[in-house]
């Protein structure tokens, strides 16, 4: 058990930091009360958002140690897992570079993210969903751990219906919204 209160603290303090991370930008840009009013507007996205990227650094860090301890060659799946999960923060945190960009003297781009702000809010709770389903088709393809292994549900299946329907909810989104 020890060793999932390991993977289960490296969630815990990967969404910590995801939420530290967006008061820090918000506040250094435009002060602490604008990022607590920020995220007191939008703190079911900011809880989506940490959330996804807390379970997605839980399961790569179980995926890296039970790699390890198999001595099994799967880098590919992790190294994608991994990029996902940094495309996820990314994405989650590309619109508060609107509160960023104009002291940097970048007011268009600042505008052009401001403007699609839940675009990339959605972007980033989708792509930690698709995070989170090549990170357990990686478990169950590795049988890294029995319970995930047995499940009738094909994990790879799973994962490209998850990357259809984020593609048809971003597409419906964007053509809806803007």
């Amino acid at each position: 058990m020890g060793a999932m209160k390991k993977h289960f603290l490296v969630g815990t303090g990967g969404a910590a930091l995801l939420i530290l991370v967006y008061l820090g930008l918000i506040t250094w840009a435009q002060g602490l009360s604008h990022a607590l009013e920020q995220t007191a507007t939008l703190w079911y996205w900011v809880l989506s958002l940490a959330g996804g990227f807390g379970v997605q650094a839980g399961l790569f860090s179980f995926i890296r140690d039970s790699i390890r301890e198999r001595q099994a060659i799967a880098t590919g799946s992790v190294a994608a897992s991994g990029g996902v999960s940094a495309g996820s923060m990314a994405a989650c945190c590309a619109h508060h570079l609107s509160d960023v960009l104009p002291i940097l003297g970048l007011s268009g781009a600042a505008i052009f993210l401001a403007r699609y702000q839940l675009f990339f809010i959605i972007l980033g709770v989708l792509s930690n969903i698709i995070g989170i389903t090549i990170m357990l088709e990686t478990i169950q393809r590795h049988a890294l751990c029995p319970l995930v292994a047995g499940w009738r549900w094909n994990m790879n299946l799973v994962k490209k219906g998850a990357i259809v329907s984020a593609t048809l909810i971003l597409v419906a989104t964007f053509w809806l919204t803007y």
